[in-house]
């Protein structure tokens, strides 16, 4: 196991090891999220491990968590927003495997052998961001 999040990793050599991370990646140093957010305090909690099946596919898993700093849509107040995301992907290395496995499970394509951990986390993140985001108050209206 190793401590930190590193910005990227070949899939190949990660899965052949059975690599795993955990760490924190601070939302500052995610642009994209921290756009979308009223502030960018604060860091995601990452655990991420990458093996292969036993079908012999090349796997991702792990979690994601940290608050948010949203606008409630309803009262247009700032809240934090916690963030939990579960992890199961499919490391696929062309287009046509990612088609064909869409049914059954989450691909994610990789080029020339290289995984982006950052922008991943970063993606995952911002797909779970809600749309139209409402404080625990508004919620329940």
């Amino acid at each position: 196991m190793k401590d930190g999040i590193p910005l990227r990793v070949k899939v190949s050599a990660s899965v052949s090891r059975g690599s795993i991370w955990h760490g924190a990646i601070p939302i500052a140093k995610l642009p994209r999220l921290a756009a979308v957010l009223t502030d960018s305090e604060g860091e995601l909690r990452v655990e991420l491990a990458a093996e292969r099946t036993i079908a012999g596919a090349f796997r991702l898993h792990g979690s994601i968590a940290g608050e948010l700093g949203l606008t409630c849509q309803t009262c247009m107040a700032d809240f934090r927003w916690p963030l939990q995301i579960g992890l199961d992907l499919r490391l696929v290395f062309n287009e046509a495997e990612e088609r064909r496995l869409l049914q059954e499970c989450e691909p994610f394509l990789v080029e020339d052998d290289t995984l982006h951990l950052h922008d991943l986390v970063e993606e995952e993140a911002l797909l779970a961001v809600p749309f139209a985001p409402r404080c625990e108050t508004c919620a329940g209206v």
